[in-house]
């Protein structure tokens, strides 16, 4: 009898839940917040200031139910790019020295997203993009000729396609999903651009 319960306890629970979430993504509810981590591969010249891959990155992102499916948002977040080039050749005006040299890149974005999501009682599918500014600073340290460290504010786009699967049991999910930063060049750098590879918490209000 109490197996029978227990059963029934855990069935209406279940189903309610599932109510519960097909109300969250009818887009009548607030909207959304993710926490995701960031996993980084930079492309193009960036590829060529520093080749390497990175799993230090974070972002965050928040967005509001609009109308017709469509939602408005913005993001956040950090990337930081590193690779030790190790002993290198370098000119130091007509002569040439062997140093060590370290590359460093920092990008924190500042974005207005706009993003299409199609509603579903068990996930939530989106598409988007996010246009803004972003701030990089890279460095490229030796130690023969010292540091040359560039702060610099640049435009950029983000396309991003994603995933958002809730949990049973509370309006937390589980996001997947991955993005292409553009960074326009300055004056002083060229351009910079990477995919990000992210996973996280979202939370449906």
């Amino acid at each position: 009898m109490k197996k029978a319960i227990l059963s029934i306890f855990i069935l209406v629970s279940t189903v309610s839940s599932f109510a519960q979430f097909g109300n969250l993504l009818n887009f009548n509810s607030g909207g959304l917040i993710m926490v995701q981590w960031d996993m980084a591969i930079p492309t193009g010249q960036t590829r060529d200031f520093i080749s390497n891959g990175t799993f230090k990155g974070i972002s965050i992102d928040y967005r509001h139910c609009y109308r017709n499916n469509f939602i408005i948002g913005g993001r956040t977040g950090w990337t930081g790019f590193y690779e030790n080039k190790g002993l290198t050749d370098i000119e130091n005006g007509i002569t040439k020295v062997y140093s060590r040299l370290e590359h460093k890149i920092n990008a924190a974005p500042i974005l207005f997203v706009v993003d299409y999501m199609v509603p579903s009682n068990k996930f939530i599918t989106y598409a988007g993009i996010g246009v803004g500014g972003y701030f990089i600073n890279s460095l490229v340290s030796s130690d023969k000729l010292g540091n040359k460290n560039t702060n610099t504010f640049h435009f950029g786009v983000s396309p991003e396609v994603g995933i958002t699967i809730p949990f049973i049991i509370s309006n937390f999910g589980l996001n997947v999903s991955t993005r292409y930063n553009f960074v326009l060049k300055t004056s002083k750098t060229t351009n910079f651009s990477w995919f990000d590879f992210n996973i996280g918490l979202s939370f449906m209000y």
